[in-house]
Order: C-alpha cells, then structure tokens, then sequence
C-alpha cells in the first residue's frame, strides 16, 4: 500500500527549525548517504568535491609495491582501504542504480549514484594489477586505529596487500567481480566501452577467485581481527557467479551457481547455502543469492527460496519500538543490519506483481524500518547525520571530528564533531532503543560504506514506489544541515605582556589554528604552543593539547618570551589560518598545508567587520554550491509524485495571509507551522497561508507538540495515545473530553493507515478490506 504518512512540523519563520519527526523526505536521504560516500574519498579529489573539509588523501597509496592504488573510499572512521566489505557495499549501491533507477531520477540524483559507483570501480580496476594478482588492503588496522588522525595528515605507514595464485582470498575476489559486474551493467547503456571494460576486469578476477581458492586472511592477517570472513567463500562465489550470468548471459556462470546452491550440506552445516535467515552484510552473500536468482531466473524453485527467506526475516524479532534486531549482530551497528534486512526484501516486492498478496506487507516491512531510522522511534532521532537538528552529532569518525585524539580528554574539545559527516548513517539503538550518541561509543555511533549501502538501497526503492514526501525548505535550515552556510568571520586577536590570546565568536570554529605576524619584535620562545616560522614574519601555530578554536569566545594562549629591552610587543594586523594545520603525536611532525585551511585577515583586535576572508567568500561552502563558482550546479532534489491528489487553489478571500503579503494556500496543502497569525503551509518553497487567523479562529488547543482532536475517533494507537487525522494533519485523542470511548478500529490502523469515511471496498489482501480517500490508501471500518 502506498500510504503518505503525514509529518507535522514544528517552525519558526525565521529561525532554525527545532524538531522534525517521522521524516519521509526519502529523496533529500539519498543526497545525503551519497554526500557520505563522498566525505570517504581517497586520493586526488575532483574540483566539485562537495564536502569542503576534505582534501586530496594517500596521494602514495601502493608505492610501497610500485603501484597505483589511489582512490576508493575509507572504510569507516578509520583511514584504512579494506576491499572486502567496501566492495559489498558498493555492490549494493551498483544494484540499487540498476534496479531502482527511477527512484534516483525522480530524487535528482541519478548522475551523483553514477559517480559514486564510477569512484569505486576506477579504484578496484587499479588494485587488479595482474590476472591472477589482486591488491585488497591499503593501509594497515593494527597501526592505524593506534591513532586519531585525519586521512589528509596521515604520516605513518600504509602498506598494501594482495592476493596472487599461492595466496590467494576467494571471498575478496568473488565480492570484487560482483561489484565490477554490476557496474558495468549500470554502465552498459552510458559509457559502453567503459561496462567492457570493467566486465573483463569482472570476468577475470571471477576466474581467478574459482580457480585458486582461499581465505584471504591468511595472506592478509591484518585484515583477521577486523574483517575475518565467517561464513566462508562459497557465498561470495555463488553471488558472484549470479552477477556474471545477468553481465553476460552465458549459461556457464549458471551451472557455477547451481552447483554450490544445489549441493549437499551437512545438518549442523552453519555455512550450508540454503539455511540462511539473517541479514546480506560484508560477511554473508546467501541472502542476496537467493533474491538475485530468483529475480533474475523466475525459476519457481529459487522463488520459493526467496519467498522463504523474506517470510522469515518478517517474523524475527524487533525492538519494543519496532526495529529490526538481530541478538547476534545488531549489537554492533542496527541499523544496519535492520537496513540489510531490507534491502533484500524491498529488492524481492520490487519484481513481485502488484496481485501478489505478499507484496504490501514487504513494502510495508521496508517502510517501517527505513522509518524508524528517520525518526520514527521512541527516542524521536533522526539516525542520518546533518539530517535534522537532533540527528548525531558525534559519530566516530576521524576527519569528522576535527580533533587530534578522541581518547585524549586533554586534546579532545568537546563531545561532538567539528564537522558534519553528512549522511552517514549512525550505528543505531541497542535492544531496547536505548541510543548514545558519543564518538567514544563506536558499537552504536560507528559509520562504515556498508552501513549506508542497503538503507540508501531501501530508500530509493521507497522513492520509485512512490513514497516520498518532500520535507519543507525550513525543516532543512539548521546549523549542520547542508550545504553549510559560510561563517562569520569572526576572530580576535588580543596581545599582552605576555600572551596572544585568539579567540572567535559567531559560531565560528577552527579544528587547528595558526597566526601570521610580521614584527621586530624578537621572541624567543613560545609555550603551549609551536613556532612554525620565526620571526620577522612568525607563524606560530596550536600544539596539539592546545585545543580549537570554539566559536563562543573561549581565547587559546600563547605564552611568548622576548628578549630583554625591547618595546612591548604590539600586532596590528595578522593572518589567523583556521584548518590546514596538523600536530600530531610527538612521533610525527607538524604538518603545515594553508591549501587545506581558510585565512582570515585580522586588523587590529578584530572581530565582526575587523576579520577579512583571503579567500572568495560566498553564501555556503564550497563556494560553486551557491554562486562562488561555475563548477557544477548545485544539487537539488525534485519534489516526487505522490498519491495525493491535487486542488484547485483557493480564492484570495478565504485566506488571511494576503493582507500580509504572503500567497494563500492551494486547499489541501498541509499546515507545518502555526503561531499567532494562523496557520501557514508551503508551496514551491514559500510560505503561504491557510485559511482564517487566528483571531477568526477559536484558540487551538495543544496536546504536546500535536493539536488536540476535536473529536474522539482514533485511527492509529502508539506508546503516546491514540491518534487521529482531522484536516489531513495527525491530533492526540484528548483522554480527559474522550475518556473511554471506544476506538473505532479498520484494516491497517496500527499500521500507519487512515480509516475509510465510507465503507466502498476496492481491495482486500490477508490484512484485510481496503478503501481510498483523497487518493490514498485507507482501512475499511470494523463497523462496515
């Protein structure tokens, strides 16, 4: 069932919106997860990089072997390149842009999926240096999780790992010929010769992994202690030999599959192809086999399989608030493994016919649990970081963070990033929807590529079905929310006898700082603090207990000596760098690169109109988003079509925003704010009226943040009461005026759907009869 849930939203006309539950702005989701997969780029970066705290990365990735192992994507927080769970992930997202490509269209984001698939597949052509040769890792895990650096300042070493014919790895292998095979199936109608090529990169590492099998960890045992394949490599090679007979029709890939699906496993067989009922992951492929053969096939026996595996993942366990939970894996990130869940769901519905009797339900499954994600869940949090002003803010993530140490109390400025990873998809509740959101707190508060994979996967599939309901402009105006809008430059620099203190206001905050001055002035030494040039022109630059700079004041001190006789020390004008700057631990050097920082000319004290952007200033960043740049256009999302049925507007008359100089509302647009005037809708993004004011309305009366009902007939119960719908906006059942009153009950009510007015049947399923009203789906009442 196609159900538009409506989302009530609390605004201030003009200042940041507060709250927003329940989003199901599916389309604005999907531009988010895939600005996180862009905030994980290694390697050069392209000019309209989007993320304006990243920059060029492991420029040497693979020299230590001589080759060329640039790109790709960091896996999580770390600044590790590991290819078996980043080439799953990227399959995902390859098979989301091949079967869900009207979902990205209508989102306005179909060139970005391209972009991001291309980015990772540039990458694993690069690591296939030979045909039986494989690079797989860059970076090593033991070293780099013993430091809290940002990707751009990493100093310590990076190795990389293959896998060859006497070492080989068949489940990295198989995990990169699905990937490269799915690309170029994306890619076949676009860039032809580019889909050739990445099916024989495809074609021969498929060979290399069936030929030569192995684990890989035992040609990379670094990789053992953080991604160790569980459930063997006979997974990967059947997935991958699916995605080589839909890349090239040839019935050879099939007989492959077939003989590890149809072969005879033992009873207590863990790793037996057919006995899987969790999640597809990073470690586990069968449950993508079974939807992938079945959709690709029609054969009535992986059909069956198929319908099995969704009937089982339907009826395992949630969280009291509704969240898919997995006792052996959720602990660790749920809402991913409730997101891969899904995913193969959403993936089986999507080729089902609309008469098949399962079909809502599963839609119905993958709905929910993209929901809850975004919002719909009793903790009221929206999981998806820069989404909405109570989205995480402290996901465990190195460059994000803009600290040199998260575990270093002295070092680490506050619990919260610097910067936005915008997009990324936080670990998720425990059990009992219990969340922390805290850098510290990596089970929960973790992100990796392959926790975004399969939600952005359900999300597309949710736009194609026509789900999506764009959220108001306002919703998205908050302080993290994208693009960033451009500080107010805003620094002081205050000098005494014996320190420099500099600080900034309005909200503006530097993860690293130096200051530039020219003087004859002679210091001699400089504490809590590091002399990067001397003087004259000095730069002199926070060491790393030093701390940032925090936006509301808070001065950072350097403790300079001069020598003996000299004038006391003036500045009049300085250079203050905010970013580009990186101490690191007393094993490595300072790193100074102002191509990665913004300097800001500070005359005298400065402060507001004293502080000088030496760089292009523009109304966000980066700059070509809003005007500073012809780069690329800006990203924008295209408000989908929904079941709603349109009005004709109403006359000027009837609305009291007119004498304001606001337009009136078309009739049916719903209210997303309300304050003394009356209520206000919005309409291609600006605010209109609805109806009377205030002052020709009775007062409303308010039941939490929702109005109160003026009537006593629930449609929908949850833990905060019953609910209804009056002037297609949710009201609380005021239980004082209510008070026992029997609550009318109809198909689908508890979950989510409206009861019909009228008792006309159009379609009944094993829920129940079912109605519409005003072009949606609605229950049939008991009392019919």
């Amino acid at each position: 069932m196609k159900f538009q849930k409506i989302v009530s939203a609390i605004a201030a006309l003009v200042a940041p919106m507060a709250v927003v539950a329940k989003s199901q702005d599916y389309a604005r989701h999907i531009e988010l997860s895939l600005l996180f997969y862009e905030a994980q780029r290694s390697g050069k970066l392209p000019e309209n990089n989007r993320v304006y705290w990243r920059h060029d990365s492991l420029l040497d990735a693979g020299a230590d072997n001589g080759v060329d192992l640039t790109g790709g994507y960091y896996d999580a927080g770390d600044n590790v390149k590991f290819n078996f769970p980043g080439a799953a992930a990227l399959t995902l997202l390859a098979w989301s842009g091949i079967d869900y490509a009207d979902g990205y269209k209508e989102a306005g984001q179909w060139d970005y999926i391209l972009d991001a698939v291309r980015w990772g597949a540039d990458y694993f052509v690069k690591c296939h240096t030979g045909k039986n040769e494989l690079y797989v890792q860059v970076g090593k895990g033991a070293t780099d999780h013993g430091f809290w650096y940002p990707p751009e300042y990493v100093q310590y070493d990076h190795p990389s790992y293959k896998i060859t014919a006497a070492a080989p790895g068949s489940e990295v292998a198989g995990d990169t010929a699905s990937f490269l095979a799915a690309a170029s199936i994306l890619f076949k109608d676009i860039d032809s010769s580019y889909s050739s090529n990445l099916l024989k990169h495809a074609i021969e590492i498929y060979d290399f992994a069936d030929s030569y099998r192995g684990e890989y960890i035992k040609a990379v045992p670094d990789a053992q202690g953080f991604y160790s394949n569980w459930s063997g490599y006979n997974d990967e090679l059947a997935f991958g030999a699916l995605w080589l007979y839909r890349a090239t029709g040839e019935s050879k890939y099939m007989d492959k599959f077939s003989k590890i699906a149809d072969a005879s496993y033992g009873e207590q067989d863990t790793k037996a192809y057919g006995t899987c009922t969790g999640p597809i992951s990073w470690d586990d492929k069968r449950p993508g086999a079974y939807i992938l053969a079945a959709i690709i096939t029609g054969d009535e026996k992986r059909m069956k399989q198929a319908s099995w595996y969704c009937d089982n993942v339907l009826t395992q366990p949630k969280t009291p608030g509704g969240l898919w939970y997995d006792a052996n894996l959720s602990k660790w990130a749920s809402n991913r493994y409730a997101s891969n869940a899904a995913a193969m769901v959403a993936m089986y519905a999507n080729y089902l016919p609309s008469s098949d009797s399962k079909r809502s339900k599963y839609v119905d499954f993958v709905k929910k649990q993209t929901d809850y994600i975004l919002g719909d869940n009793p903790a009221k949090i929206n999981y998806v970081v820069g989404a909405e002003a109570n989205s995480p803010k402290a996901v465990h993530h190195r460059g994000a963070s803009g600290t040199y140490d998260s575990q270093d109390t002295n070092a680490k400025p506050t619990d919260y990033n610097i910067f936005t990873l915008w997009g990324a998809l936080a670990g998720g509740p425990g059990p009992d929807d219990e969340y922390t959101d805290s850098r510290k707190n990596y089970e929960m508060n973790e992100v990796a590529l392959d926790y975004n994979a399969a939600f952005q996967m359900n999300l597309a599939f949710l736009v194609k079905e026509g789900f999506n309901k764009p959220d108001p402009d306002s919703v998205k105006i908050h302080d993290r929310s994208f693009p960033k809008k451009a500080d107010t430059p805003d620094v002081k620099v205050e000098v005494t006898e014996k320190t420099i203190e500099i600080s900034t206001g309005s909200n503006m905050m530097c993860s690293s700082w130096c200051i530039e001055f020219t003087t004859d002035y002679k210091i001699e030494a400089v504490h809590d603090c590091i002399m990067h040039q001397s003087g004259p022109d000095y730069i002199i630059c926070n060491r790393r207990e030093s701390n940032f700079l925090d936006g509301k004041g808070t001065p950072q001190i350097i403790k300079y000596q001069g020598s003996n006789g000299q004038d006391p020390l003036t500045i009049n004008e300085s250079v203050v760098m905010c970013d580009g700057w990186h101490a690191p631990q007393s094993s490595h050097k300072p790193v100074y690169r102002p191509e990665n920082g913004r300097r800001y000319k500070v005359t005298g004290s400065g402060g507001v109109g004293n502080t000088t952007p030496l760089f292009e200033q523009s109304e966000c960043w980066p700059a070509f988003l809003c005007g500073g740049s012809n780069t690329t256009p800006k990203t924008t999302i295209k408000k989908t079509t929904t079941t709603t049925k349109k009005s004709e507007p109403t006359s000027s008359s009837s609305c009291f925003a007119k004498s304001m100089g606001y337009a009136c509302c078309s009739v049916g647009t719903e209210v997303v704010y309300t304050d003394n005037d009356g209520q206000w809708g919005i309409e291609n993004g600006q605010w209109c009226g609805i109806g009377g004011g205030q002052q020709q309305q009775q007062q409303e009366e308010k039941c939490g943040d929702y109005a109160c009902c003026s009537g006593c007939e629930s449609v929908y119960v949850d833990n905060d009461g019953k609910w209804g719908v009056e002037n297609g906006n949710w009201c609380l059942i005021k239980e004082s005026k209510c008070g026992g009153s029997s609550a009318v009950t109809c198909t689908g009510m508890n979950s989510g759907y409206q009861c019909c007015d009228t008792c006309n049947v159009v379609y009944t399923d094993n829920d129940g009869k079912w109605g519409i009203m005003n072009g949606e789906w609605c229950g049939i009442k008991s009392s019919c």
